[in-house]
């Protein structure tokens, strides 16, 4: 099979970032420049781009030119949620994939957060369980797991479970509505958020990880219900 001309730039940009002579912010050559490099029409080169742009590898800006980029949360959420739709997923192996995603992360910032981060956990915390309504709780439940992701410095684990939680926002809220009508009058979720984030911050691994196992054991209880 003949290979189509705009899949030339995609192999050009991949093999200077794998050789190291195009980073991230790097800007690309002119239209013209670059279809007389590869060979190839400037209507091969500009739907080589519009491909590679789409994906999140580079980004167009208006008058400046083509930069290399790496927005690629947007492209995740995308596909999942394609994955999500055609493939039959159900409410439970999304929520099994976030919870291997919160699992490895507990695992691996446990004793090693540092101070600040340390004081954002227990302001969330204390907001979480000073909330006056469902929403606030909500708000601040979302920021704790958000931060336990983040402090992970795990460039593939945030952009994952970004792009996870936009699609449980899209296409799951009856389970979030499942799981705000459980809260009520219940003590066992506001227990399993505190022991997460003490025991991360104490350095005790088996109480942060029992918090966690208790919060998704809750959560799957709703899911199901």
């Amino acid at each position: 099979m003949q290979k189509k001309s705009y899949s030339k730039v995609n192999e050009y940009i991949w093999e200077k970032v794998l050789n190291g002579e195009l980073k991230l912010g790097d800007k690309l050559p002119p239209e013209r420049e670059f279809a007389k490099m590869l060979d190839i029409s400037r209507n091969s080169i500009r739907e080589g781009l519009r491909v590679l742009e789409n994906v999140g590898v580079i980004s167009s800006q208006q008058g400046a030119g083509n930069f290399i980029s790496a927005n690629f949360e947007e492209t995740l959420v995308e596909i999942m949620s394609f994955m999500y739709t055609l493939n039959g997923m159900n409410d439970c192996q999304i929520t099994q994939f976030r919870y291997a995603l919160e699992w490895e992360a507990v695992n691996l910032i446990t004793g090693k957060v540092p101070e600040e981060i340390k004081e954002d956990l227990l302001y969330y915390l204390e907001k979480l369980e000073q909330a006056e309504s469902e929403e606030e709780a909500v708000v601040y439940d979302k920021k704790i797991h958000y931060l336990i992701i983040e402090a992970t410095d795990n460039d593939y684990m945030k952009t994952n479970y970004k792009a996870l939680t936009k699609v449980m926002n899209i296409y799951i809220p009856r389970l979030r509505g499942k799981i705000i009508v459980g809260m009520k009058g219940d003590k066992e979720l506001s227990q399993a958020h505190r022991m997460i984030v003490e025991g991360v911050i104490e350095g005790n691994k088996e109480k942060s990880m029992k918090g966690l196992k208790l919060h998704f054991k809750y959560m799957i209880t709703y899911q199901n219900s």
